[in-house]
């Protein structure tokens, strides 16, 4: 697991802050899984609104 580490001074609380970002996140980047993931469900409910009692 790759991890990156961002130090900086915050002005507002006047302590050091310490960020960790792995890396493996940024892979995620750019997928388009949601949409695909949505349209999935969309028709998955377009089937069960005609077996649903009214």
């Amino acid at each position: 697991m790759k991890q990156k580490v961002i130090k900086y001074q915050s002005d507002l609380f006047k302590q050091e802050v310490t960020l960790t970002v792995d890396e493996n996140l940024n892979k995620l980047k750019g997928k388009v899984l949601a949409p695909k993931k949505l349209e999935a469900a969309n028709k998955a409910l377009r089937k069960l609104k005609g077996v649903l009692p009214k």
